[in-house]
């Protein structure tokens, strides 16, 4: 008679307790003591140590933090203009560093040679910085901490070739660098 060989001896599941309803209405189940969910890792305990302070770090670098726009051959701040400066200098004397302004100017200027119009589109880019940071310094920002810079016409950032670039190329960039 032929041998038939034996099945291996299956090992039934541990028993385990069945959670118990709790008199809780608002918990689900209450757990037996030791029960983990299928697949978590044991809690272990860690000593407690004392909390860490979070170190901030504040931004180190150039931020832009405003730009302003101008009418065609204007220098004048509106209302406006001038609760954009103020943000500005509360940015400036809570974080220290320095405001840096830098106006450009685009066909702002007539002439009747490139070197009249480059000339002026020049001293309009002058009294637009100058104009910003004079109500800079009336809003607290110390004199020494403004740098002003007038570019004219030399860096465009909209298209000149349209109107509506020309216009958007008319402003001062205003920077804190801390």
């Amino acid at each position: 008679m032929p041998q038939v060989a034996a099945a291996p001896a299956v090992t039934p599941p541990p028993v385990t307790a069945a959670p118990r309803v709790s008199s809780n209405p608002n918990a689900a189940f209450v757990p037996p003591p030791g029960w983990t969910p299928p697949g978590a890792r044991p809690a272990v305990e860690v000593a407690a140590a004392s909390p860490q302070p979070a170190v901030t770090r504040p931004y180190v670098g150039a931020r832009r933090v405003a730009v302003i726009q101008f009418a065609q051959m204007s220098s004048d701040l509106t209302a406006n203009d001038m609760a954009i400066l103020q943000k500005v200098a509360e940015i400036q004397r809570g974080n220290g560093g320095r405001v840096r302004i830098v106006a450009h100017a685009a066909e702002d200027a007539y002439g009747s040679s490139v070197a009249a119009l480059a000339q002026g589109n020049m001293d309009m880019s002058r009294r637009r910085a100058l104009a910003i940071a004079s109500q800079l310094i009336r809003l607290g920002v110390p004199r020494d901490r403004i740098v002003a810079e007038a570019a004219s016409d030399a860096e465009p950032i909209h298209d000149p070739t349209n109107p509506r670039g020309v216009a958007a190329n008319r402003r001062a960039d205003i920077t804190v660098e801390l």
